[in-house]
């Protein structure tokens, strides 16, 4: 006995339209072709960036806002004060895009993550190296639609002023395209979203130490910015990276004092005082007291110091990003 099932004209133009939709969605694509920008800049310049970018589905697409994802340094403040702005252009159309609100819950968000968070989260901070970066969601003011087979090719344009924080910096920027309904849920990737990196950027003209994203932190001062009286820890963290020295049970600190009046101290021998104590399995970290140190004249003032680290004998030295330039300590209490 067969039993029929009865469903209203409207819930079947309703459950139809939700089943196209999905079918439309699930053969659509979003690729970022390629990232034109520029990887010098100074402090506070405004540069130009183009993303192009392909979007692709099979059959007529509901209208969709399009979504772009900004990564980069918190300090930059991309999303304030007019730091950023992003226009759009393809056939389908020119327009512009706006910040995502911070109430905006994202699509596939676990527990209701904004869409900054729900990237952050996916994406983290990319291919760096410090944790101290954001992205910034801008979304178009517009709904756009795709017919059929058509590859609609698309330009963002974004303009964004760097370095506002006024330091020297080196990092590489993330950019990401998706739609507002399906997000950046895993396993989409080059079906409803795609995520791209940079080469290392440089910006410049800033003060104080340069600000490294792109390289391994091997060293870790604690407080990080302190004045030539004032005790700082070094830590040694070897677990970023390999390097020479791990596995190394004794490690040394090898540094170069220098005065605001052009004068070096140099205390590179590898003995008690400058012995580092092993906090962990390839972890090391020395406390010290500059002035004492150094045993820095009356009426001196130190401006900086060079440091290695090395093992008992010296002759194997670890630098800044593993190589042979020294890490560098600014006093500064800015």
């Amino acid at each position: 006995m067969m039993t029929r099932i009865h469903i209203s004209r409207q819930r079947f133009i309703k459950y139809f339209s939700l089943a196209l939709i999905l079918f439309v969605l699930a053969n659509c694509t979003a690729t970022i072709d390629s990232i034109i920008q520029p990887l010098s800049a100074k402090v506070n310049d405004v540069i130009s960036v183009k993303l192009n970018t392909t979007f692709q589905a099979d059959a007529t697409s509901d209208p969709q806002t399009i979504i772009v994802g900004i990564l980069a340094p918190k300090s930059w403040k991309l999303g304030q004060g007019g730091n950023t702005a992003v226009t759009i252009s393809s056939v389908k159309g020119d327009g512009t895009l706006s910040l995502m609100p911070s109430s905006n819950i994202a699509a596939g968000a676990v527990n209701g993550e904004n869409w900054a968070t729900r990237f952050k989260n996916r994406f983290g901070i990319g291919p760096n190296y410090i944790d101290d970066m954001e992205w910034v969601v801008f979304r178009t003011d517009a709904r756009y639609v795709g017919n059929g087979g058509e590859r609609i090719a698309t330009v963002f344009n974004i303009k964004m002023k760097v370095g506002v924080d006024n330091k020297n910096t080196t990092v590489k920027l993330g950019y990401v395209i998706c739609n507002e309904t399906n997000g950046v849920n895993p396993g989409d990737e080059n079906v409803y979203w795609n995520v791209k990196y940079t080469d290392c950027m440089s910006v410049t003209g800033g003060k104080g130490d340069l600000v490294d994203f792109c390289n391994p932190a091997l060293t870790i001062l604690t407080p990080a910015k302190v004045l030539d009286n004032e005790y700082v820890s070094i830590l040694f963290d070897n677990t970023i990276i390999s390097t020479k020295l791990t596995g190394s049970d004794n490690t040394y600190l090898c540094a170069t004092a220098h005065t605001t009046d052009n004068q070096d101290i140099v205390v590179c021998s590898q003995d008690d005082k400058t012995k580092m104590i092993k906090v962990a399995d390839n972890k090391y970290s020395i406390t010290l007291w500059p002035k004492g140190y150094f045993k820095v004249p009356d009426g001196k003032t130190l401006a900086s110091i060079d440091y290695y680290i090395t093992d008992k004998t010296g002759a194997i030295k670890v630098g800044y990003a593993n190589t042979n330039t020294p890490f560098k300590l600014t006093f500064t209490c800015e």
